[in-house]
């Protein structure tokens, strides 16, 4: 089963809670409020590309296809600042903690380890470079029929 997830990420900081959809013309309607919200509905402007990707200032808004089920999320950055994977569907809370705390590349093992009861994070270190393995709890969010697509128009009253 195809899920589309929204990822508002600062760099390589997930921003905001993924968001999870069915359907890739909601989850694509739902991308683009997102970058019209965060553009200060229309203030600074959004530049979108063709990988339904927004940018707005230096933020992005991107749309990831995932396959699979699960209630959990998980995204990882290199040490470059690309990431890999960009999103992973994880069953549940056990499942995502084994994924965010594993040893990575067989050499190297979490030097810290944060989590609450929405986000699981562990941090490596590479020669002093950081990286970052993230969960988050997952947002799914139910269907609703696409209005039309692109940003919505401002509605003024008097």
């Amino acid at each position: 089963m195809s899920t589309w997830l929204i990822l508002i990420t600062d760099g390589t900081v997930i921003d905001y809670p993924p968001e999870a959809y069915d359907s890739l013309d909601t989850a694509r309607d739902e991308a683009r409020r997102w970058a019209w919200i965060i553009s200060g509905m229309g203030w600074i402007p959004i530049e979108e590309f063709p990988d339904d990707r927004w940018t707005v200032d230096d933020r992005n808004v991107r749309l990831v296809r995932v396959e699979g089920e699960g209630g959990w999320v998980g995204t990882f950055w290199t040490w470059d600042g690309y990431p890999d994977p960009e999103a992973t569907l994880l069953e549940d809370r056990t499942t995502a903690r084994a994924w965010v705390t594993a040893t990575l590349h067989d050499v190297l093992t979490p030097v810290a380890v944060e989590e609450n009861d929405w986000m699981i994070v562990a941090k490596f270190d590479r020669g002093g470079e950081e990286a970052y393995a993230v969960a988050h709890l997952l947002k799914r969010v139910g269907g609703r029929k696409v209005l039309r697509a692109g940003c919505p128009r401002t509605h003024q009253t008097r």
